[in-house]
């Protein structure tokens, strides 16, 4: 088990977090309330944001590319 920790996340709350290991070895990670819900907040600009980052990486151009050469992804 960690100490509880403080996550700085950058223009935005600073979550605090403790993690735990299960019998099996899995982490389990408790996650503080206040700084879940700041950052859980929906973004009413996240779709305008996620279609300019599809349209600048150009990924559709590789997609099209690799159809071409037979290859689906």
């Amino acid at each position: 088990m960690t100490s509880k920790l403080v996550l700085p996340t950058p223009g935005k709350a600073d979550v605090e977090v403790v993690i735990v290991a299960d019998p099996d070895g899995h982490e389990v990670c408790f996650v503080g309330d206040e700084g879940f819900r700041d950052l859980s907040k929906t973004d009413p600009d996240s779709e305008k944001s996620l279609d300019a980052a599809i349209d600048k990486d150009k990924s559709d151009e590789w997609h099209k590319k690799q159809a071409a050469r037979g290859i689906q992804h």
